[in-house]
């Protein structure tokens, strides 16, 4: 890491400027050269959480000088007086968040609209942001996307959030919830079980998970676990034709190969998928030989 470092030694960090600083969104190793250099220059860093911040820079031995609160919370006297230290005194300045990209779903965007109105200079160090990991492992289209942020806390609401979604002609991505998934989930299936959707959760870490498929396939996987946790991300297509994985296959057998015959299971399934009857007629009768 040290002998790295010493090739980034011409990263200069200036007093009068708002650095806007990426971090991890789960493993901390995703965190750029450029934004360890910055962050151990900086005098002091706004973050929503000192405890979260404290905990990535004591991964890579980062002291920081000064940490400050900035988040949902701060008023506009707050912000008031993070101008005034940009502004006036020597101080060099960097906002992150808890995880990932500031200002994306994220309070930060206040800031920057106050700094850009009293012309103080911003810049960006790029990096990490869920949005664009959550869009690459999807498998839904990406060449045109609408990112709609955290999706509405009331039903009504979140119920009209997502039919304006199912109407659109490309991908959209949401933030939810772990304990409104299922519910969504329900929402979903009602307005239009021919969607093709993908639930992500647990991004960059170990228990990384992506569900692909119907929403009644993705619901089905998700209402077998226990307890969720973390932020979820969800993207929606209703411009895609589903591909069933063979692991997606074999669910739907496993879920009604004891009420029905196998001629009436392949039947139902071949309905469900589009996929010849032949097809899984065959793979219903390896599945018997096991």
């Amino acid at each position: 890491m040290e002998q790295i470092s010493k090739k980034f030694n011409n990263v200069n960090v200036e007093s009068n400027i708002l650095y806007i600083i990426a971090t991890p969104i789960g493993n901390l190793a995703d965190i750029s050269i450029r934004a360890l250099k910055v962050l151990s220059s900086l005098d002091i860093i706004l973050c929503e959480d000192t405890r979260i911040t404290r905990k990535l820079l004591k991964n890579y031995d980062i002291k920081p000088r000064k940490l400050l609160v900035y988040n949902d919370q701060s008023t506009q006297k707050h912000r008031q007086l993070i101008l005034d230290k940009i502004k006036h005194s020597k101080n060099k300045i960097g906002l992150v968040s808890d995880a990932g990209t500031p200002l994306i779903s994220d309070p930060g965007y206040k800031l920057v609209k106050e700094c850009i109105k009293n012309m103080i200079k911003i810049t960006h160090i790029p990096g990490a942001s869920s949005l664009t990991s959550s869009l690459v492992l999807s498998g839904l289209p990406s060449n045109n996307f609408f990112f709609g942020g955290f999706l509405e806390k009331g039903k009504v609401k979140r119920k009209l959030q997502l039919e304006n979604a199912l109407n659109l002609t490309y991908s959209s991505i949401w933030y939810e919830s772990p304990n409104r998934l299922n519910e969504t989930l329900k929402l979903i299936i009602e307005i239009n079980n021919n969607a093709l959707i993908s639930v992500l959760r647990e991004l960059t870490k170990l228990n990384e998970e992506v569900l692909i498929g119907s929403p009644s396939h993705v619901y089905d996987q998700i209402s077998k676990k226990t307890k969720l946790r973390g932020e979820i991300v969800l993207v929606i297509s209703n411009n895609s034709k589903i591909h069933y994985t063979e692991n997606m296959i074999l669910d739907l057998i496993e879920k009604d190969f004891s009420e029905l015959s196998t001629k009436e299971l392949a039947t139902h399934i071949s309905n469900k998928t589009g996929l010849p009857k032949k097809i899984i007629y065959n793979k219903i009768i390896e599945y018997k030989s096991k």
